[in-house]
């Protein structure tokens, strides 16, 4: 009987069925690995329950280089609702976002709504990836680059991106969303816009 239980749990533990054990948790953790970046919030997302305040001076006056060339600042926005997008180009629920934020864009446009895309990466070394990113994910809206100072002014000690504001006409911060969940942040957001377009 001991000879018979010593040779089961050797033919059990054959070095294929070891193999795949091995595979499965490397696979595992490369799944893992490859959804969560530091600084993202791949499966939650979180509406600010702040008080509504207004954005500083030096969100609204920042230059912000866009990647059509030119530049422009939150302030010049002031008199349309603005949602502001912080985001990257290897952020998994930016891009996720992105699809949703381009249909807002086109559909709530008529109404005074514009979204501004402003993402972490180097403006000099990601021009093109971002340019690149934004024709394959078809943009509608304009994108430009954040620096440290104007993400550090949108996300006010919040960590993680995306991250969006949803800013009504006198440049008042109405929503903070941080993180972006496909069946909960698209409704908030939704919601949100509707109350500034109805209280403007």
């Amino acid at each position: 009987m001991k000879n018979s239980t010593t040779t089961n749990r050797k033919i059990f533990w054959t070095p294929t069925r070891l193999g795949l054990v091995a595979g499965a948790l490397i696979l595992a953790v490369t799944l893992f690995m490859a959804l969560y970046r530091p600084g993202s919030s791949p499966s939650k997302s979180t509406s600010s329950t702040a008080p509504i305040r207004e954005i500083s001076d030096d969100l609204r006056e920042a230059d912000l280089h866009l990647i059509s060339g030119s530049k422009k600042t939150v302030g010049d926005y002031e008199g349309k609702v603005l949602i502001l997008d912080l985001w990257a180009t290897w952020c998994g629920p930016c891009r996720q976002e992105i699809p949703h934020l381009v249909e807002m864009a086109d559909s709530y446009r008529e109404r005074g709504v514009e979204v501004l895309g402003l993402t972490t990466e180097d403006p000099l070394a990601d021009l093109i990836l971002v340019r690149s990113f934004a024709e394959r994910f078809r943009i509608n809206y304009e994108v430009g680059f954040a620096g440290d100072n104007v993400a550090s002014e949108i996300m006010r000690g919040r960590n993680g991106i995306p991250q969006t504001l949803i800013i009504d006409r006198k440049g008042m911060v109405r929503k903070h969303f941080v993180g972006f969940h496909p069946r909960l942040s698209l409704p908030q957001m939704k919601s949100a816009l509707e109350e500034v377009l109805a209280t403007d």
